[in-house]
């Protein structure tokens, strides 16, 4: 197995999930255009405040972001927008994988994309 492939392969074996949040992801893999290395970066997702706005915690902060998918079902979807211009989607699927990307929009347009493995708290 080799490069992209090998670091994606413990995404295989992921756990049985819960439908809806909190969720914690830890995640392994990060790609920007064909580059893939390995991470170890937790993300968690949250209900933070009494209305029940959904927060999404990560290495570069805490932001609001909305569920897109109807409660309760997987695969579970969420966008928000951070800081610098930055539009964001987290994409849970049914057995637990994760998928985060970030879309920069502040100069030259980029895309970066994070792997990983979620679980209910």
């Amino acid at each position: 197995m080799s490069g992209r492939w090998a670091l994606l392969a413990p995404l295989l074996a992921a756990p049985a999930v819960v439908m809806a949040e909190p969720w914690t992801c830890e995640m392994t893999v990060q790609c920007e255009n064909v580059d893939c290395v390995a991470i170890a970066d937790t993300y968690d997702l949250i209900a933070a405040d009494h209305e029940g706005q959904l927060f999404l915690t990560s290495p570069a902060g805490t932001r609001p972001v909305t569920r897109l998918s109807p409660q309760g079902t997987l695969p579970a979807a969420y966008a928000g927008a951070g800081p610098h211009a930055v539009g964001e989607l987290l994409t849970i699927t049914q057995d637990g994988q994760a998928m985060h990307t970030t879309h920069g929009f502040d100069g030259p347009a980029r895309i970066r994309t994070i792997y990983g493995i979620c679980t209910g708290l």
